[in-house]
């Protein structure tokens, strides 16, 4: 039993290693403004690379934004995202397919902080801890 649990741990740690750019977690101490008001109901997860996945709750529909470093293009997830609801996601690729925001404009991109405009003109910051 003891071998079995070693190796289940052990194909995990490889399986993390190798998929680290896929795998998005969440972060609790995130910051999320828009328009300079604080956002609540909007849950951030990033990646190895401080790439960031945004999934906003914040209205009626959900919306879905992602900021990888790569293209700095703030986008909606066009791949198949599989997600353990309020944990993890993990995105179809490396350079995860997106759907560039209307009107959108490349992102401002820090170690601890995303800057950019959503769909609708409004400046989005996510503040990393």
């Amino acid at each position: 039993m003891k071998k079995l649990l070693v190796l289940m741990v052990l194909a995990l740690a490889v399986f993390v290693a190798v998929q680290r750019q896929r795998i998005f977690l969440w972060d609790p101490l995130a910051r999320v403004e828009r328009a300079g008001v604080k956002l609540r109901d909007v849950r951030v997860m990033i990646n190895y690379s401080n790439d960031v996945l945004l999934d906003d709750r914040s209205t009626n529909t959900r919306r879905l934004y992602l900021v990888q470093h790569w293209n700095g293009i703030p986008e909606r997830p066009a791949g198949p995202l599989k997600c353990l609801e309020f944990l993890a996601c993990m995105t179809d690729a490396d350079r995860a397919a997106g759907e560039k925001l209307a009107g959108a404009k490349p992102a401002t991109m820090h170690s601890r902080l995303v800057e950019f405009t959503d769909e609708n003109g409004t400046p989005v910051r996510v503040a990393l801890r």
